[in-house]
């Protein structure tokens, strides 16, 4: 047993010390790619099996893989996942809300069947729904529209739970106190609960974001347009049947990873902080 400051002491540098460990370990095949992006074509895979300081260190730069990157349909591709990623998280944040507000306030029949189909909606494969989620955006004629992209993930029933969860969390005499000095049920949802929400609106902006950003394969069968190319489809042009584009496929992947960390970073320990409350309760 270890007692005493001094042992207190040794117990949490061993502690950090795996932590850190463990950390290196996950984070090596990213910084394996982010330096493979600025290696030359031919040095990508000379030291990849035969393990050593120089498979993770580069020998000698470049940025020729970027510039030709550049040139193509990736900076096209970045615009259109933040047009998609940022339109989806603004309306679908309030989307979310006011469904988990509903949810967290109003009784009505059905209630506790509805919720659970909304849990069942994030737990369900994605592949299963494409064949009516498809024939049902070809019906709209919104096939190679920003609105194929937009509109099928702007509900989403993890973020609907996490709204709802929070708003459980505030005393049904605030909105009773609320409706007695005469304000309407809206005025309360955006007035009074949006504003405490702030952590959870965060949490939920980057869920959707992440997920619109890393989206491939809805993208690929709802909108296949040069014009409407998203990131995730963009990198995966670089391999083709006929041959593979490494340094382009690892450029691009970093400049997904790179611009992807942006938010994420941003906004993690809200992330972290809504996560645990909603586990909590």
């Amino acid at each position: 047993m270890i007692a005493g400051p001094s042992g207190r002491l040794a117990l949490g540098a061993l502690r950090y010390a795996a932590m850190a460990a463990i950390a290196a370990l996950l984070l090596l095949p990213i910084w394996w790619i982010l330096v493979s992006a600025i290696r030359p074509g031919g040095e990508i895979f000379r030291y990849a099996s035969d393990v050593g300081w120089r498979t993770l260190v580069p020998e000698r730069l470049t940025l020729e893989h970027f510039r030709t990157m550049l040139a193509g349909d990736m900076p096209r591709a970045v615009l259109n996942s933040a047009i998609v990623s940022l339109s989806t998280v603004v309306v679908g944040t309030m989307v979310n809300a006011a469904a988990g507000f509903a949810f967290a306030v109003f009784d009505f029949p059905l209630k506790r069947t509805l919720f659970a189909f909304v849990l069942l909606t994030f737990m369900m494969p994605f592949e299963s729904i494409v064949i009516p989620l498809y024939t049902l955006i070809r019906t709209l004629d919104w096939t190679n529209t920003y609105a194929a992209l937009i509109v099928p993930d702007l509900a989403n029933g993890l973020v609907v739970f996490l709204f709802r969860q929070f708003f459980l969390g505030i005393p049904r005499e605030i909105y009773e106190a609320a409706r007695v000095d005469g304000a309407s049920w809206w005025t309360i949802f955006l007035r009074l609960t949006m504003p405490l929400s702030g952590p959870t609106i965060a949490t939920a902006a980057l869920m959707q974001f992440i997920h619109q950003w890393d989206a491939f394969f809805w993208p690929l069968v709802a909108a296949s347009t040069p014009e409407l190319v998203v990131v995730q489809v963009a990198i995966a042009r670089n391999i083709t049947l006929e041959q593979a584009n490494w340094g382009g496929l690892f450029a691009s992947a970093s400049t997904a990873i790179l611009l992807a960390m942006i938010p994420f970073l941003l906004l993690q320990r809200y992330f972290i902080r809504t996560v645990t409350a909603s586990a909590d309760k």
